[in-house]
């Protein structure tokens, strides 16, 4: 089976989260258990070697669960968060994805529960996934999980050789997800080349596919400029606007989906746009409106995305307010003075961060134009199953996600464009040259 690119992406970015990278200067954390309620795990310290346990109340076990590997150092990042502090009592961590501390604190033991190798089993998944959806803030139908449950045993009794590669209870997990609500939910096995989201999309995928790959195409092929690994094109349409299209808010740089390095390379894009600008003024005489294509981003960094608005629009309050802690990223260059604001194209597969810079772009004057974006607006948490499946769900409840003006968002809706656009216009079925 021919894995899709969109999968390729998602896995991309999962899979990158087990890298390591030096982090200095390097802290002494002392031995000892650590728990933190907003990943519901533990850590384990002993002689500067770091165990992870994820916890649920019916499961407990060593796992490379979240955004950490299941075992690392603390010379190195871990997974995608780096060190921030660490005390006798405490152990901070900042999520690289958005700039969120995450504080782990002192536990006297680590519970019996955690000790034991986790059983694989059919019936062990479906509790496991249940156990964490509810951990998340995801309620499930009771009525719903039993007859789950009762499906599982049956799995069970088949004595399927691998439940990693159980196409039976991949549909089984599948069914459990979509019955959560949540917007952000996914599943994917590695073994099966299977990746299934809750939220699926009107358009195709073939369409959306052949759209996607029609405007790198003809993105290559014009005058355009581009940086940060293709992520950023900038540059005049033969229109008279000024085109920037995101295509992305991750993988800026070939080493890691989420770094500082990242963010550097956003700021010397942004320094060169500001030149292009510049020069266009000169020409035309006046500054140009800018188009902002995020028609096919499905998210990454909220610091990416902040960084991005303030940099076309400095504002005093923040992209976002996530559990009371403010994503600000703020870098120059101002480009505020070199463009006529604009407006921003969205689409369904518009998401997360990508959504939050639309709705910050719209609370800077820009004017959306396409359809309503998908809703999944909550940062994610990612979990592991007991036959080393990977989950997604969002990690914080709606009320917890604030705009910067500290308003709630329309999490499972979408922002609701201010002009309505068709679908052939948004994914286009192939032709002609860009104008």
């Amino acid at each position: 089976m021919r894995i899709h690119s969109w999968f390729i992406m998602v896995a991309a970015g999962l899979l990158s989260s087990c890298s390591f990278q030096s982090n200095t200067p390097v802290l002494h954390v002392s031995d000892g258990v650590y728990w933190s309620h907003r990943y519901q795990s533990y850590l384990v310290v002993d002689d500067a070697v770091v165990s992870r346990y994820q916890f649920t109340p019916s499961s407990c076990w060593l796992a490379p669960a979240g955004l950490m590997p299941s075992v690392f150092s603390t010379e190195a990042n871990a997974g995608q968060h780096e060190w921030m502090g660490a005390g006798f009592q405490t152990l901070v961590f900042k999520r690289l994805s958005d700039g969120v501390p995450v504080v782990f604190t002192r536990e006297p033991l680590l519970p019996k529960l955690c000790e034991r190798t986790s059983e694989v089993s059919a019936e062990t998944a479906v509790n496991t996934l249940a156990d964490t959806l509810h951990q998340f803030h995801h309620g499930i139908s009771h009525t719903a999980l039993l007859k789950w449950r009762y499906q599982a045993s049956v799995l069970d009794s088949q004595n399927q050789s691998s439940l990693a590669s159980s196409l039976g209870l991949f549909e089984l997990l599948s069914e459990l997800l979509e019955d959560s609500n949540d917007e952000h939910a996914y599943l994917l096995s590695r073994e099966l080349e299977r990746y299934y989201r809750v939220n699926d999309f009107d358009v195709g995928e073939a369409q959306r596919e052949l759209s996607r790959r029609d405007l790198l195409r003809q993105l290559t092929a014009s005058d355009l400029y581009s940086g940060c690994e293709q992520s950023l094109w900038w540059g005049m349409l033969s229109n008279g606007e000024y085109y920037l299209g995101v295509l992305r808010l991750h993988r800026f740089t070939p080493e890691a989906s989420y770094s500082e390095n990242g963010q550097r390379c956003l700021q010397q894009a942004l320094r060169s746009m500001a030149e292009d600008l510049q020069r266009v003024a000169q020409v035309k005489g006046a500054a140009p409106k800018l188009i902002i294509d995020l028609r096919y981003n499905e998210g990454g960094s909220l610091l990416l995305a902040s960084q991005l608005a303030q940099s076309l629009v400095p504002k005093d309050e923040p992209l976002a307010i996530i559990s009371g802690h403010s994503v600000n990223e703020q870098r120059r260059p101002d480009l505020s003075r070199l463009h006529q604001r604009g407006k921003v194209l969205v689409t369904e597969v518009t998401a997360s961060a990508a959504e939050h810079l639309a709705h910050g772009l719209r609370l800077r004057g820009f004017v959306l134009q396409g359809q309503h974006t998908r809703g999944a607006f909550a940062p994610t948490t990612v979990r592991t199953l007991p036959n080393g499946w990977i989950v997604g769900m969002s990690m914080y409840p709606p009320h917890e996600v604030l705009d910067g003006l500290g308003n709630p968002l329309p999490e499972t809706k979408g922002l609701t464009p201010d002009d309505t656009l068709p679908i052939d216009v948004l994914f286009p079925r192939g032709g002609g040259k860009r104008e």
